[in-house]
């Protein structure tokens, strides 16, 4: 094991305090931290027992913070609101950052319109008995040059005395994310990709997180340390490495940010290791059928077993084995495929539970690999013991760092990626059901700029999504197949509603969003030939945190696309020209 980094700070809300209570300001201080609600509570509380005036609000959502800290929704009646768009930043980020607030403010009226302010939204509160209030909510950023040396809007943290425009104030938080940089740039790195075998960052964190009054939604700092600092290194180490910078192209090596509470001093630790043992974590089989959480990897190769078929098996990287099923039948013959990106947890159930029926179908004709990310598998479970509601991005790649759909790698370095291959050999599928998974909740990156680099579409959830990927000349018959699935999905009536409540927020907070809606089922339609079955059916559920019946609905939901989408291409595929055996 090899230490890159371990580095311990102040708490920048301490020192405030302590700062304070020397300096005894006269006047009102106001200060802007990444610190949760409730530490911040407590600092001005200290800080006004002492006779001192100071009002420590959040640098991160602060718009968001004002409403729950320093505002009485259930008397407002209607609220607009003006939003700052900076040049360094996309033009919608101010207003996504608000978000969910238009799901938050009750039966009030909200409306959002740009404005010329700098940095600042200008709110304007009329309550129910007619009264009017305006106020000006300061988001304190600062324009630099990130790790790849993209110009970027970073949130800060901000001090200033009362009627004064103040300064920045660097933040533990920031001080920890840019330390991390900082070792990963100046560090010699001897290999060739991948450079490493796991990069584990533990950061220790004195922020709780808070759960919202909406869907699965909540504000964690934390998570937002973990999703910022693994995707930065990953692109740090394409841009200095001269690796393919895709986001999923290139092979760096596992990284593992590991954020914990504590109630102690911030701090950080980088360590390069070997992946010593290959264990996986046990626990005992649940009912597929209600499963309120995510399956243990053997109940899932258990599971697999029950079904009659050859045997489809690889071997991950880190020497996990990869099972999946092949099984022939009279009808035309379809991929099924989940557990891609491993943080993505309902699919796999899904996809058992699906093939599980189709099983005893003579016509069915199916290959099945319920997790073919095996190493990332077993990574999120053991993310899931300290933050099981944080999203783990970190188990979206496999060991080597990659993503096995973006990457055609070396022959002789194929590992997971055999087990697609060798299903799509078998059964000579032309159709490809890839179930997906995505935040449940509202996904940050606050150091680079905000908005998920590469997955702007994906910041905040939408409902259960179906993406259409159809090679050329098989555009028609992959329309018609994904319109007959999402209009026998929009037969469940709570996913329907479930789709309307996240969609109605999407619409204030992201208007412009690139997708159609089909009886109440977001719908995208590509035409590629970058999968490699002709057909491709992703779908996109949000699973990622959730437990209990939002588990069970989402699973439900993806065994139902499958049965559906079986049920229509029999038909379809008869009643085509196109090659489909």
């Amino acid at each position: 094991m090899t230490k890159l980094l371990d580095l311990a700070v102040p708490r920048t809300l301490d020192v405030l305090v302590s700062d304070l209570l020397q300096q005894k300001p006269v006047a009102p201080v106001e200060a802007w931290l990444f610190d949760d609600g409730p530490s911040r509570r407590a600092a001005e509380e200290k800080l006004a027992a002492s006779g001192l005036k100071a009002r420590i609000r959040s640098a991160y959502k602060p718009l968001v913070y004002f409403f729950l800290e320093e505002v009485d929704i259930a008397s407002l009646a209607r609220i607009e609101i003006g939003y700052p768009v900076h040049a360094a930043a996309a033009p919608s980020r101010s207003l996504i950052e608000a978000y969910p607030l238009a799901a938050l403010v009750g039966d009030a009226e909200i409306s959002f319109y740009t404005n010329d302010l700098d940095l600042t939204y200008d709110v304007k509160l009329v309550t129910k008995s007619g009264e009017t209030a305006t106020h000006h909510v300061f988001a304190p950023n600062v324009v630099e040059d990130d790790h790849v040396g993209t110009t970027v809007l970073r949130c800060c943290g901000w001090r200033r005395t009362e009627g004064e425009i103040g300064e920045r104030l660097k933040s533990d938080f920031e001080t920890l994310f840019l330390a991390a940089i900082d070792a990963i740039k100046t560090h010699e790195w001897q290999r060739k990709e991948p450079y490493f075998d796991r990069l584990r960052i533990v950061v220790e964190l004195p922020a709780k997180d808070l759960t919202l009054d909406f869907c699965s939604e909540v504000i964690s700092l934390r998570e937002a340390m973990h999703e910022d600092l693994f995707f930065s290194v990953r692109e740090c180490l394409n841009a200095t490495m001269g690796a393919m910078a895709g986001r999923g192209g290139a092979r760096p090596g596992q990284v593992v940010p590991d954020i914990k509470g504590t109630d102690g001093t911030p701090r950080i630790v980088m360590t390069v290791e070997d992946f010593g043992e290959h264990g996986e974590t046990e626990g005992a089989a649940i009912p597929m059928e209600t499963a309120d959480r995510p399956l243990k990897i053997s109940q899932i190769r258990q599971e697999v077993s029950r079904i009659d078929g050859e045997e489809i098996h690889a071997v991950s990287r880190e020497g996990r084995n990869v099972v999946g099923l092949y099984k022939k039948g009279s009808g035309p013959a379809v991929l099924i495929s989940s557990g891609q990106h491993a943080n993505e947890t309902s699919g796999p159930v899904g996809a058992l539970r699906a093939t599980q029926k189709l099983a005893a179908d003579p016509e069915a004709h199916f290959a099945i690999i319920p997790v073919e990310n095996v190493d990332g598998y077993e990574l999120h479970q053991r993310l899931i013991v300290e933050n099981p509601f944080h999203m783990h991005h970190a188990a979206r790649y496999t060991a080597m760092g990659d993503d096995l759909s973006f990457t055609v790698p070396d022959p002789n370095s194929i590992y997971e990626r055999a087990a697609r291959n060798k299903a799509l050999a078998l059964s000579g599928a032309k159709l490809h059901l890839n179930l997906h998974g995505y935040p449940s909740h509202e996904w940050t990156r606050p150091m680079s700029g905000y908005l998920p680099r590469g997955f702007e579409m994906w910041t905040i959830p939408k409902g259960f999504f179906l993406i259409l990927c159809a090679h050329p000349g098989w555009e028609e018959i992959g329309e018609a197949l994904m319109d007959e699935v999402a209009l026998k999905l929009s037969a469940d009536k709570n996913l329907v509603a479930f789709n309307a409540k996240q969609l109605a927020c999407v619409k204030v907070h992201m208007p412009e969003a690139p997708f159609e809606v089909r009886y109440g089922i977001p719908c995208i339609r590509q035409v590629s030939e970058y999968y490699q079955a002709p057909l491709t059916i992703i779908t996109e559920a949000t699973d990622e945190t959730v437990y209990g019946q939002d588990f069970i609905d989402t699973h439900d939901a993806q065994m139902n696309t499958v049965l559906h989408a079986v049920e229509v291409y029999r038909r379809l595929a008869k009643e085509s020209d196109l090659p489909i055996s």
